[in-house]
This record gives structure tokens, sequence and C-alpha cells, in this order.
């Protein structure tokens, strides 16, 4: 009964062709010296070899329908050809991320709770942070600081977990959520569109420190000058102050890498400058929101080298954030660093002269960023135009992120001025996230 059927079919199919043809050829010829336009040429032969195809009886597998008869919707819009390409498949989605049975349980508790588990992970990593160092040749010490660096590490880790936990509940909205602007070679003229002068962003100044660190100069040299002209002191005299004072400077530079002429400079600034003051906190807020947002976890901030003092006990830990950064070590080390680690680097390390230069017209702080990104760049080989569009790149998306977020930028810079944990900090930029991320 199935052969049957397919052989009445043939038949009309052969019939239909026929009465096409003739259709054809009559439309022609009731046009005086007409010719067969292309496409009803085209559409002539192909029913005829569409009828001898059908007659030769290779069973219904050879018997599809030719593109002429299909429905326009088989075929590519505005395409003349005889056959469509089947549509790609889609790509598969990445395994969902799974974690540890602990992590999954603290994450578990409400968001208060698995935030407070953070902060008390990120504080023992941060310790490891203040007792960083010159090495020490001393068995016992340097056993002492590689078990403190392993637990730092492994309490990093458990630490970006649970963040990471959290975000795939929902729980977080914003973590490493970010909407980006499209990664592509960005002209300068371009940045200028979009309101941003590269040449007042990326060369900042540090006036304030730079002009204070010559008021104290000048102050030292007018008192050392007055006590020589009161005192009349030997030339022995004087050759011992200058070597104390020439000491000192050395001890500070090679012992402490300038953290002692950092700290008397900083509290100075701080104290004198509510500008200065109000520029290294909306600095150090957008480093924080910036880093969030990208998907890198702040580890801990200072807002002054007093802070850093106080809190760490060492003089090598300035105002500033440490992030959470373990995945973009490892991909350093191994000398393959992804174009979204990069990407992510850029951003954060950008984001603090980003954010002056919006709210005050040019950046001031920031010089060891660029100079860090810099030396990224240099150190990972790229050419000058390929580091100009890296650049360019980082800087756009920072900028536009930041416009987005600035209130948000503001209040975290008052929540961190407060003495907030990351945890405070978190909770808080989740507060004020809009919807576009």
């Amino acid at each position: 009964r199935w052969s049957h059927r397919a052989e009445i079919s043939s038949v009309e199919r052969r019939e239909d062709a026929r009465t096409t043809m003739r259709a054809v050829a009559a439309r022609v010829s009731a046009t005086p010296g007409a010719r067969l336009a292309p496409n009803a040429a085209s559409t002539a032969r192909r029913a005829r070899a569409g009828c001898r195809a059908r007659t030769r009886g290779r069973g219904p597998s050879s018997t599809a329908v030719p593109t002429w008869i299909r429905p326009r919707a088989a075929s590519a819009e505005g395409s003349s050809s005889s056959s469509s390409e089947a549509p790609p498949e889609p790509e598969p989605e990445p395994p969902a991320r799974t974690f540890a049975k602990e992590i999954s349980s603290i994450a578990s508790e409400g968001l208060a709770t698995a935030l407070a588990a953070v902060d008390d992970r990120l504080s023992v990593a941060m310790r490891a942070e203040g007792a960083r160092g010159p090495d020490d040749d001393d068995d016992e010490t340097s056993a002492s600081a590689t078990s403190v660096a392993r637990a730092a590490a492994d309490a990093e880790r458990e630490a970006v977990d649970i963040v990471a936990c959290l975000a795939s509940t929902g729980a977080l909205r914003g973590f490493g959520a970010a909407r980006l602007v499209p990664r592509r070679d960005y002209a300068l003229s371009e940045l200028k569109l979009n309101g941003i002068e590269a040449e007042r962003l990326l060369s900042p100044t540090e006036s304030t420190i730079s002009n204070l660190r010559d008021a104290v100069s000048k102050a030292l040299a007018l008192v050392v000058g007055g006590w020589i002209f009161a005192a009349h002191p030997s030339g022995s005299t004087l050759a011992a102050a200058a070597s104390v004072a020439a000491g000192a400077l050395v001890v500070d530079q090679i012992g402490f890498g300038g953290g002692v002429e950092a700290l008397v400079l900083d509290t100075l600034a701080q104290t004198t400058s509510t500008e200065y003051k109000a520029r290294l906190r909306i600095h150090e807020a957008a480093h924080f929101l910036v880093a969030y947002l990208m998907g890198i976890l702040p580890k801990g901030y200072t807002l002054s080298s007093l802070d850093a003092y106080e809190k760490y006990g060492a003089l090598n830990v300035q105002a500033g954030c440490a992030f959470c950064d373990g995945a973009f070590q490892r991909e350093v080390a191994r000398g393959k660093i992804g174009s979204g680690s990069l990407g992510r680097f850029s951003c954060v390390a950008l984001a603090g002269i980003s954010m002056e230069y919006i709210a005050f017209g040019f950046s001031e702080g920031g010089v060891s960023d660029v100079r860090q990104l810099d030396g990224m760049l240099r150190a990972l080989a790229f050419t000058q135009k390929k580091s100009d569009s890296e650049v360019r790149w980082a800087v756009l998306n920072t900028i536009t992120l930041l416009r987005r977020h600035e209130a948000c930028v503001r209040k975290l810079s008052e929540k961190m001025a407060a003495g907030a944990s990351v945890g405070e900090c978190v909770r808080l930029i989740e507060a004020n996230l809009g919807d576009d991320i």
C-alpha cells in the first residue's frame, strides 16, 4: 500500500511540474519576440530536471522537494541559491560550578551569617599582607612565614568560594555581573565623544604630596640653618648630624621601602587637606567597587598609611586595597594570562584615577597604579599599539561603569571611612545597585 501511495504521489508531482512548464511557455509565447527571463528559464529547467529525476524511480528518498517550490522560509532571506545551510548548533553552556559541602552549608545560613564568615577568613588572609617583608635566612622564621602564607591562601580561597556560592544562588547580584562595553580597538576621538580626555586621566600628578614634600624640605632646611646660625656647631658636629640624617634616609628607603617617609607625608596631607582626604576615599572606593563588579573579591583596605601601620604593624603597607587575586597570580606564574583576566586587572588598576577624573576633572593620585599596569603590559611583550588598545578599552569600560554607579561609590567611600568590614561594604553595594549593573 505504501508503494502504491508513493507512486500516485509521484505521478501527481509530475503532472504539477508539467502544468507549471506549460503555463510558463504560454506566458512567453503570448508576447511576440519575448525571451525567457533568467528566473523563468531556470524554473523551467529545474521543472524538467525534476520530472526526469522522479521518473527514474529511485524510491521515496530521491523525491525531495526542490528548492524552487519550497516555502520561502526554508531559504536564506534575499538569496537565490538552490540550497540553504543548516543553522549552527548552539554552543553548550558551561557546567554549573559546584562547591564543597562546607561552603554550601555556610552560604545557606543566610547572607549576614555568610558574609560574617567571609570577614573572618579575610582577616586571616590579610595577616599575611602585613607579614610580607624581606626574605630571612633563618629556617624557623622561613617555616613560620610559609605556614602563615599557606593558612592565608586557604582562607582566601574559602572566602572567594563563599561569595561565589552566594552569587550562584542569587543572594549577591553584583559580584562579577558588570555589563562591559564591547571589546574592540577604540580611537582617542571615540573616548572624547564619551567625554573622556585621556591626557588628563592617564597623567596623575600627585601634586598634594609633591607640594607637601617640598614644603617639609624647605622647613627642615630653615630649621637646620637656624640651628647652625644660633649654635655655631663645629665641623665634626655637622658631619655627625649629616651622617645620621643620611643613614636614616637609607634605612627607610632600603629597609622599609620609603614607608616612614610615606607615613609622615600622608599623615600631614590628611591633616591639612580635606580635598586630599576626599580624593583618597573615593579613589579606594572605586577600586573596591570595580573589583567586586568584575568578579574579584576585595581582601581588605586601608585609607591611610597610619591606618595600615596600626592594623598590621608594618611600614611597608600603605593606603590602598588588597584583593583575592590568587587565580590571577597563578596565571602569571604559568606565564599565560587570559584576555578576561587581563581586562579585569586593567579595569581595577585604572578605577581609582577614573573616579578622580569623574569627580574632579583630573586625576592626582594613582601614579603607582598606572606604572603597575604599564609594567604588566610590558612583561607580556605587548606592542605599543596593542597596549594602547587595551588601555583605551579599560578606560572607557571603567569610566562607563563608575558613571553608572557614581552614587554607590560615594556611599561606599563613607562606609569605608567609618571602618566597615569587607562584608559590610558588600552589603552596602548590593543594597545600592540598580537594575543595570
